[in-house]
């Protein structure tokens, strides 16, 4: 399994209520729809974009014709390549990818063209693009105990794309070197033995090089995120903060408040009971973080991502969740997060990925869904449209 969960069995209690076949039914009211405090929504682009046990969706241009394409990572089946006609209108290509864990698109061998590092639990792989979207394997059998996803920065300073890959099942998270070529060497770093579920990347303490904030699960007591400094050199250590609960999902940074460092977003599940918010931790400049103190509802959250969607120049979230459909929160400028009120149904988002798919300046959402209880396994594609 690629993203784990501890399986939760519960009896469905159906009360059947009786009624006279005398008695008249009553005309049921319908709930009004929930009015959104944006001047957006989002509407389904209604495409068959497949089915699959989705783990996580990434974007990027890989042709070279302007627009997005996407692709999904399926835990149970070969993960898929989709091709963006600029109008947000994907099709299927003829290239497909092992079952994986998470991928990330970059510039891996310095040619200027999006190659792919995909993680696979048992071995991660690189593929490069030839340019054109057509992608050919490097032959790199980069081999993690159990991965689970990975971002790409420059680690050691060197000026190429390094990959940090998290690990799960109490296996210790790796950092993978780049030569320039897109060859990649382990650093042999173990970085902690917890259950890393995503990783985010970003100069937390301002000295210059690429720290990560991990977002670790699992059902243990001293499964918090963790946060990892850099050397510089790519060497990293444990910076002995932990933020919040023990059960993240996602651990995102960007600058929440506006004050030039960057923050960190949480995005917390739930295991045995526990119904955690997701959370808000500002940076002080120094890479030390605090809990804002809100709390930003208590669903059982798998995955987040920033942008800026109403445009008001500060960063907004999308969070997807199990059992429900992407949540929305908007920023007030100052870190200060509210319900956006929009409703979109599709349950259980594995990953969400933010952009410009159709060509017309504002930001869609391409998101993946898995197929836990509830799920149906379908990728959708959500436009931005203005609020009727």
């Amino acid at each position: 399994m690629f993203r784990k969960i501890a399986t939760q069995v519960g009896i469905l209690a159906i009360t059947l209520v009786l009624v006279s076949a005398c008695q008249p039914k009553p005309t049921p009211t319908p709930m009004p729809a929930a009015t959104p405090a944006a001047p957006f929504t989002f509407v389904d682009s209604a495409q068959d974009l497949g089915q699959g046990d989705g783990t996580s969706v990434v974007v990027a241009d890989v042709d070279g014709d302007g627009d997005m394409d996407a692709l999904i990572s399926n835990a149970d089946k070969n993960s898929v390549l989709l091709l963006n006609d600029g109008k947000g209108k994907f099709t299927k290509s003829a290239q497909e990818f092992k079952p994986s864990s998470s991928a990330a698109f970059g510039d891996l061998n310095s040619d200027k063209s999006q190659d792919i590092f995909i993680t696979e639990e048992a071995s991660n792989e690189v593929w490069l693009n030839d340019g054109n979207g057509v992608f050919s394997t490097s032959d790199q059998n980069l081999v993690s105990p159990e991965s689970s996803s990975v971002a790409l920065g420059d680690l050691d300073g060197d000026g190429d794309l390094d990959a940090f890959v998290t690990n799960w099942n109490g296996n210790p998270d790796q950092v993978f070197l780049n030569d320039g070529s897109g060859t990649f060497t382990d650093s042999g770093q173990t970085l902690g033995n917890w259950f890393g579920a995503a990783v985010s990347l970003g100069d937390v303490d301002k000295d210059g090089d690429l720290d990560a904030l991990v977002a670790n699960n699992g059902e243990k007591s001293d499964n918090a995120p963790v946060l990892w400094l850099n050397d510089g050199k790519g060497t990293f250590t444990d910076s002995t903060q932990r933020l919040g609960f023990t059960n993240a999902y996602a651990a995102v940074l960007g600058d929440l408040d506006g004050d030039g460092d960057l923050d960190a977003f949480i995005a917390n599940s739930s295991h045995n009971g526990a119904n955690p918010a997701d959370k808000v931790w500002l940076n002080n400049g120094k890479g030390v973080f605090t809990d804002s103190g809100q709390n930003l509802g208590t669903l059982y959250s798998l995955t987040a991502s920033l942008s800026d969607l109403d445009g008001d120049g500060d960063l907004d979230v999308v969070t997807g969740s199990w059992k429900t459909g992407p949540k929305i929160w908007l920023n007030d400028g100052k870190g200060k997060f509210t319900d956006s009120k929009i409703k979109l149904s599709s349950l259980n988002n594995s990953g969400v990925a933010i952009a410009d798919m159709d060509g017309d300046s504002d930001l869609d959402m391409f998101v993946s869904t898995n197929m836990w209880l509830m799920g149906d396994g379908l990728p959708r594609l959500w436009l931005n449209q203005p609020y009727p």
